[in-house]
This record gives structure tokens, C-alpha cells and sequence, in this order.
């Protein structure tokens, strides 16, 4: 028991309230590579296909239960990686993830057939998905409150960026070495991030708190933050409400509401998302366009997103979430509307890619919006389920976007396409607008993150 006259050190208060030292801003810039790598890793099959069409003689729709049950493997990691992530710590957690999709992917170049191609796409996906939730807990529990929205934001617009590094990559090795030498690259990349990470990835504070053996690594950890911590200090976590194990407290009684209408919005926002990124280019082809437009048209979007990232999180930061993430899902609703109504031909070229950037902004914006959210609803000791739990639901929403993207095409054309785009979007938008918790405006010092969340399944307890 500590003493009578020993300092109590509230961890998380300490954090929410403290400086953003240049050792923290280091920890987003790690975390942001394991976004890039997760981003390249998630892409490469896409950019592999045409070779491995041509390759193995076997035709497209032969690999579209591939593809579908890496979305699985990826919905699976999310929830699982964020669960095991709040039992084994952050960095386990991550390290572990991307291991798992470095060495699936690497090992995907010396596959021979659709059977063991499959079987590792859906490995790889589990590490894929597992390492969202926990280096978004990463980052959000490094990071002072008043600049945890944009720290989030930039970490989360590093998955687009791998993305783009993908298409590089690819444009190179497949002309020049082959698809085998694509997925080995892709592979060898995150390998080689692991080893950083084994050097110089620290676990996060919050968790280290929870054990009394850790004490002498949670005081270096502080220190670096900036923290001056007095002889014979004593620590906790400030949380209340930890009755309930991580998984239980997504149901308990205050926050269960929060928990499905974050589920709703992440679900039918990656709809969206995964139906404009899966079938956009052949959208664009059947509205005429050449097959280097359709790419270029791709890139638009993903641009778009890269810039709806940031501009979303600097305006949470800003405005608190109560209107940004709301009026995002309702500028998404917008812009697919304005793509389903007027003319995408090739003869608009600037216009048809200036609405595609702008539709990739709202779209990329209310996405990192809701990671941010997720990492305010959840208390520390639950973070990495809480955000796995919501990301994992999503992603079935961007596995079933393989059908609604094909089905409306088919049925409705390029305007019925958009048109579902844009009511996925308004169920986003009704979802975010109903929820109770928001992030306040400029983060005021009142009362830091993880109590707020905390206090809302304990206050009857």
C-alpha cells in the first residue's frame, strides 16, 4: 500500500493534460508506418492480379472469393487484434500484426494456385486488420487531448498513403522483375519495420500502469513525455467503471447506445468507401473512359482521402466532433448525389475527377472521424477493443461492397451506383448525429478523455 505522503500520480490525467513532447511526436510517426505498410500490404493483390490472371490462365472471377475472404480475414483481425491488444499491450499487439502480414505476404510469392493463394490472403488480412486498433490506441494514448484528433487523423492517412506506395512499387516490379518479386517486396517492407519496432517502439503508458512490476518502465516512458515524476510516487489510471472486462464494457448499460450507433456508422461508411474504391475505375470504363483514366480516376479519390484525413481531424480539433463529423457524412451524401446527377464522360475530365477528389475528402474525413470517435467513447483499458470491435463490423460493410458495387452497376447504371453511395452515407450521417458523447471543442481541460468514458457504464455501478 502506498504511503500516506506519497505523490499519487493520475497516469491518464497526467497524458490528456501534459506537453506534446518530440519523443511522442516520434511515436506517431512510428505508428504512422505501420499504417503505411498495413496500406501496402492490404493493396498488393489488387495490382498482382492482372499478372496473375495472365500468369495462371485463369479467368477474373476465379479470384474473387480471394479477395472476399482477405476482407473477411482483415473484419476478423480488426476485433480480434483489438481485444488482444488490450490483453497483451499495444505493442504486442501491433509487432505482432505486422509480423503476421509481412511474412503472409512474402510468403504469397511462392504460391502456385488459388487454394494456398486464398488461405494466406486471409492470414495476411488477420494481421492487416489487427494492427488498426492498436496502433490507433498507440497513438490516441500518447497523445494529449487537445491534439489526439489531428495526431489520429495523420497517422490514419498513412494506410492511403501505403496504398499509393503500392501502386509505385507495383508500376516497377512488374514491369521490370515480375509478381512474385511484388508480393516478396511487399512482404520483406513490414519484416523489416518489425525489427525497428522490436528496437524502439515503447508500450503505452496506460498499460504499463495496470502492473506493478512495470513501475520502473512507466517512469522512463513519463519522463520522456515530459513528466517530472518525485521519489516514492504512486500511480493509477483514473478510470472508473473496470468491473467490467473490455469486451463487457462495449454493452454496459450507459454506453451500449454509443457502441451500435458507432458500429451503424462505421459499417455503412466503409460501404461506401469499399464500393467506390472497388468498382470506380469500372464505373469510369463503362461510362467510356480509357484504362489509364480509370486508374488515374482512382488516384483522384485516394488523393481525396489522404486530404479528407487531415482536414478531418484538424477540424474535430477544432469544432469538436458534434458538427464535424456529422456535416462530413452529410458533404459525402452530397457529393455522391452531385456525381449520380450530373455527367461523368470524357469530356468532363476535370470535372469528373474534381468531384471525385471532393467525394474522397468527405468520405476519407467521416472515416478517420470515426476512429477518432472511437478512441474518446472507450477508456484506456478498453480502447483497442472498443475501436477493433467498430473497425471489425465496418469491414463487413466493405465485404459486402463487392456485391453492391457489381449489383447496381448492373441494375441502375453509374446514378443508381452513386445513389446507394449516398444513402449509405445518410445512414452514417444519422448514426453520428444521435450520438450522445462528443468530442469537445479545442478539447478543453476539463476532464480528460478516458474518466469522461469511464464514468458513463459506472455512475450506477
Amino acid at each position: 500500500m502506498p504511503s500516506p505522503a506519497a505523490r499519487l500520480v493520475d497516469v491518464n490525467h497526467a497524458l490528456d493534460e501534459g506537453q506534446w513532447s518530440a519523443f511522442q511526436k516520434r511515436l506517431l510517426a512510428l505508428a504512422a508506418l505501420a499504417f503505411a505498410v498495413d496500406g501496402l500490404a492490404n493493396q498488393v493483390l489488387g495490382l498482382a492480379l492482372p499478372a496473375l490472371i495472365g500468369a495462371w490462365h485463369t479467368p477474373r472471377e476465379a479470384f474473387a472469393p480471394v479477395a472476399a475472404l482477405g476482407l473477411v480475414g482483415v473484419a476478423v483481425g480488426t476485433a480480434l487484434g483489438g481485444v488482444l491488444g488490450d490483453r497483451f499491450g499495444r505493442r504486442a499487439g501491433l509487432i505482432g500484426s505486422v509480423l503476421l502480414f509481412g511474412l503472409t505476404t512474402a510468403a504469397t510469392a511462392s504460391v502456385n494456385g488459388l487454394a494456398p493463394l486464398m488461405w494466406l490472403r486471409l492470414l495476411a488480412g488477420l494481421g492487416i486488420g489487427g494492427a488498426i486498433p492498436n496502433g490507433a490506441a498507440l497513438i490516441a494514448e500518447f497523445t494529449p487531448l487537445r491534439q489526439r484528433s489531428l495526431a489520429i487523423a495523420l497517422g490514419m492517412v498513412f494506410i492511403p498513403v501505403g496504398g499509393v506506395l503500392a501502386g509505385a512499387i507495383g508500376t516497377l516490379a512488374l514491369a521490370s522483375l515480375g509478381w512474385r518479386e511484388l508480393f516478396l517486396i511487399c512482404g520483406v517492407l513490414p519484416l523489416g519495420l518489425v525489427v525497428v519496432f522490436l528496437l524502439v517502439l515503447p508500450e503505452s503508458p496506460r498499460y504499463l500502469v495496470r502492473f506493478s512490476q512495470r513501475r520502473r518502465d512507466l517512469i522512463a516512458l513519463l519522463e520522456r513525455c515530459g513528466h517530472r515524476i518525485e521519489p516514492g510516487s504512486e500511480f493509477h489510471e483514473g478510470e472508473r467503471g473496470k468491473r467490467h472486462t473490455p469486451l463487457k464494457l462495449l454493452f454496459a448499460r450507459d454506453i451500449v447506445g454509443e457502441t451500435f450507433l458507432l458500429w451503424i456508422a462505421f459499417f455503412f461508411c466503409l460501404l461506401a468507401s469499399y464500393t467506390m474504391f472497388s468498382w470506380v475505375p469500372t464505373m469510369l470504363l463503362g461510362q467510356g473512359f480509357d484504362l489509364a483514366m480509370t486508374s488515374s480516376g482512382m488516384t483522384m479519390f485516394n488523393i481525396g482521402g489522404m486530404l479528407g484525413g487531415v482536414i478531418g481531424g484538424w477540424l474535430i480539433g477544432q469544432m469538436g466532433s458534434r458538427v464535424s463529423v456529422p456535416g462530413l457524412a452529410a458533404g459525402s451524401v452530397m457529393g455522391a448525389l452531385a456525381l449520380g446527377l450530373l455527367p461523368l464522360t470524357p469530356h468532363h475530365v476535370p470535372f469528373s475527377f474534381g468531384a471525385l477528389i471532393i467525394e474522397g475528402i468527405f468520405i476519407g474525413g467521416l472515416h478517420n472521424g470515426l476512429y477518432t470517435l472511437a478512441a474518446f467513447i472507450y477508456p484506456s483499458f478498453a480502447r483497442a477493443t472498443g475501436v477493433g470491435a467498430a473497425a471489425g463490423v465496418g469491414r463487413i460493410g466493405a465485404v459486402l461492397s463487392s456485391y453492391t458495387g457489381v449489383i447496381t452497376l448492373k441494375l441502375a447504371g453509374a446514378s443508381g451506383y452513386f445513389i446507394v453511395i449516398a444513402g449509405a452515407c445518410g445512414i452514417a450521417f444519422l448514426a453520428t448525429a444521435l450520438m450522445r458523447q462528443r468530442i469537445p471543442r479545442r478539447a478543453p481541460h476539463a476532464l480528460a478523455l478516458p474518466e469522461r468514458a469511464a464514468s458513463l457504464s459506472a455512475g450506477r455501478d
